[in-house]
């Protein structure tokens, strides 16, 4: 039996290595923000500090559609497999 694979789960992996990396990043950047002798120091810590909440929200909403998407389609692209 071919095994067909809900393009969703390959997008929410995608999403998710994103979520996570960005999510280190702006750990990251927060802890070295806690210096106050620390200067700011262009590229990703700007970056992060300046637009990381937004980014952590847009890829957790991401997730959350193709969470859904993943779960609504799964009967479809079963059954999809079980016909070839």
């Amino acid at each position: 039996m071919h095994k067909i694979v809900n393009p969703f789960y390959a997008a929410l992996v995608v999403v998710g290595l994103a979520f996570a990396l960005t999510a280190c990043a702006y750990t990251v950047m927060s802890f070295r923000h806690l210096d106050p002798h620390s200067l700011d120091e262009p590229g990703l810590s700007t970056l992060m500090k300046e637009h990381g909440l937004v980014i952590l929200a847009v890829e957790l909403g991401l997730l959350t559609v193709l969470t859904i998407a993943a779960i609504s389609t799964d009967d479809f692209w079963s059954r999809r497999a079980e016909k070839k």
